[in-house]
C-alpha cells in the first residue's frame, strides 16, 4: 500500500486535481488496468476526484456505487433514517453486475442524485470499446461486498472525520436532504459518521493499494 499526500488546500477541486495525478500516474505502471475502485468514507471527495479524473481520462465511464442504493419504497423507517448505512444498498446486485463486467466488459448500470432519491436503472451503458472503469463509492472496499478482487487498483481517500462532517452538512442542505443546518449536521454525526467509522474499522483503507491523504 502506497501514501501519497493530496494537499491540505480548501479549494477541493485543486485537491482532487493532486490526487487525480497520483492515480494517473499509477495507471501509467499498470497499463493493462481496467476496473479502478474509488473508496473513501462519506465526504471524502469521491465524486469530485471522479470528475477531475473524467477530465483527464474522457474515454473511462465511472460507475457511482450510489447507483445501488434501495429505492426508498424498499425501506421501514429505520431503513430512511438510516439511508445510506451498509443495509440500505443492494451490494448483491452490485458484485452480480460488475463480475459480468469483468468478464464481459459490457453492461449496463444505475445512477442515482441526492436531489432525486431514488435510482435510475440501465442510465450507464459501458461497451467493449471502453478502455477503463471506474467504480466509486463508500463500500466499495467492505469485506462484506466481496469486490475487492475485481479491481485491478483500489484507492481510498483518506479524510478527517470532522471535514467530512462538514462537507456532509452543507451537502444535505443543498440536495434537500435536510431543511437546516442544524438537522443536517445532526444527520451527518448520527448516520454518515457511524458508517465511516464502520469502514475505517473494517480496515478498507489498509486494503487499498494507494491511499491519497488530503
Amino acid at each position: 500500500m502506497a501514501l501519497a499526500e493530496a494537499t491540505s488546500l480548501s479549494d477541493p477541486v485543486a485537491a482532487a486535481t493532486i490526487r487525480a495525478e497520483a492515480i494517473l500516474d499509477a495507471l501509467r505502471k499498470r497499463p493493462d488496468a481496467y476496473l479502478i475502485a474509488i473508496a473513501g468514507i462519506p465526504g471524502s471527495g469521491k465524486t469530485t476526484l471522479c470528475d477531475v479524473l473524467k477530465s483527464h481520462r474522457p474515454d473511462a465511464v465511472v460507475v457511482p456505487m450510489d447507483g445501488y442504493h434501495r429505492p426508498r419504497c424498499h425501506l421501514d423507517a429505520e431503513g430512511m433514517r438510516r439511508r445510506g448505512a451498509q443495509f440500505t444498498f443492494d451490494s448483491a446486485s452490485c458484485r452480480a453486475d460488475l463480475e459480468r463486467l469483468k468478464q464481459t466488459r459490457s453492461g449496463l448500470f444505475p445512477t442515482f442524485d441526492h436531489a432525486g432519491k431514488d435510482p435510475k436503472p440501465d442510465m450507464i451503458r459501458v461497451t467493449p470499446s471502453v478502455p477503463l472503469i471506474i467504480v466509486e463509492g463508500i463500500y466499495i472496499l467492505m469485506r462484506e461486498w466481496r469486490l475487492e478482487r475485481l479491481f485491478d487498483l483500489r484507492v481510498f481517500l483518506d479524510c478527517e472525520l470532522d471535514v467530512a462532517t462538514e462537507r456532509l452538512t452543507l451537502r444535505h442542505v443543498a440536495c434537500g436532504i435536510s431543511q437546516t443546518v442544524e438537522d443536517a449536521r445532526h444527520r451527518a454525526l448520527t448516520n454518515d459518521r457511524l458508517n465511516s467509522l464502520e469502514i475505517l474499522a473494517d480496515g478498507c483503507r489498509e486494503r487499498a493499494d494507494l491511499v491519497l491523504l488530503g
